[in-house]
């Protein structure tokens, strides 16, 4: 008499909805995700240095990047040295800790950043920040 072995079980892994979920996930996280370096020009590469810290974008941060052919750009525009003059004022006049940004290219005339530095200084601005980035970067 022959023995009836039963028969195996097919065990099988239905993955659809959990690759459903895993892009549902990364439409949520590209959808929420706030990029930091909107202000951040990236035609202005800064020069390096040794000891350069990553600079956090905090709310009242004005950057203002110096390309390398001397102009001004500020959230994607560019500016004149009296409409970055004007910007300052109303900026300080709404929030006396300011703090500015100078994003200087490394191609760029030192000249173009002192004027920065000068206008911040004419507007009493405590917190000025000269950015650089890691040697070798």
């Amino acid at each position: 008499m022959p023995i009836k072995l039963p028969e195996e079980e097919h065990i099988e892994l239905n993955l659809t909805p959990v690759i459903d979920i895993v892009f549902l996930l990364l439409i949520f996280f590209l959808v929420a995700t706030k990029f930091a370096d909107i202000e951040r020009d990236v035609r202005v590469k800064p020069p390096s240095s040794q000891h350069a810290r990553p600079v956090t974008a905090i709310p009242e941060e004005l950057v203002i990047n110096i390309a390398d052919n001397g102009s001004l750009l500020i959230a994607g525009r560019e500016r004149t040295i009296d409409e970055v003059d004007h910007m300052l004022k109303a900026a300080i006049k709404a929030n006396p800790n300011q703090t500015v940004v100078i994003r200087g290219d490394k191609n760029t005339v030192l000249h173009h950043a002192v004027n920065v530095l000068d206008l911040c200084e004419k507007h009493h601005v405590e917190r000025t920040y000269l950015t650089t980035r890691h040697a070798g970067s």
